[in-house]
């Protein structure tokens, strides 16, 4: 098999492997959609079912109160996890190769302007530009 049909063999492969994942990934985003949905739906009902149980204690006020309060606790714990600086090895071990590849990244680029210069002193030196 020659290079050229490699590469067009390996070309399809990969198109056909991106595909078959675009459709998983939307099936995914689909149901996670209609979990969220549903979670939503179920949220409302427990709150309505804990309303009408806490209502004969409270009256409609206290028991209005109450479940805000309940919603309040749960946002601020939310926020919080949110807003926690995610601290993980892997996270750490990406940042050093990230810092690390731009540090190579820049030195090849600094020798590809030197060899440039270089050349171009050397042109000027020869009488040739």
């Amino acid at each position: 098999m020659s290079t050229l049909n490699s590469a067009k063999l390996y070309g399809r492969v990969v198109l056909l492997r991106r595909q078959v994942l675009l459709r998983q990934l939307i099936r995914r985003a689909i149901a996670g959609a209609l979990a969220v949905a549903a979670f939503i739906i179920t949220a409302g009902f427990a709150t309505y079912a804990l309303f009408l149980a806490i209502t004969v204690s409270f009256g409609d006020i206290g028991a209005t109160l109450t479940i805000a309060g309940l919603y309040l606790f749960l946002a601020l714990i939310l926020l919080a996890f949110t807003l926690r600086e995610p601290h993980s090895p892997e996270l750490e071990a990406l940042g050093e190769m990230e810092f690390a590849t731009f540090e190579n990244i820049a030195a090849e680029t600094q020798g590809l302007v030197q060899m440039a210069n270089a050349a171009g002193t050397v042109s000027r030196i020869l009488g040739i530009a």
